[in-house]
């Protein structure tokens, strides 16, 4: 092989390691996600003459259509 391929092919494995060393630090690209505490937030469905879905006692979603 010549320089160039080594050159290209060291530079990589560099990176590679790199990365691993970094991930197994807990590091990475990102950090850590942490969930979000607050009040879930309610969403209701609604056509556009006030028509809105339900939830049933079973937890299914009903729709009626007029």
């Amino acid at each position: 092989m010549d320089k160039f391929t080594k050159g290209i092919l060291t530079v990589i494995a560099v990176g590679i390691i790199g990365l691993n060393v970094q991930m197994m630090n807990g590091g990475g690209f990102f950090g850590k996600a942490h969930a979000y505490g607050g009040d879930i937030p309610k969403v209701q469905i609604c056509n556009i003459i006030d028509n809105c879905a339900d939830v049933s006692s079973d937890g299914k979603l009903e729709v009626s259509v007029k």
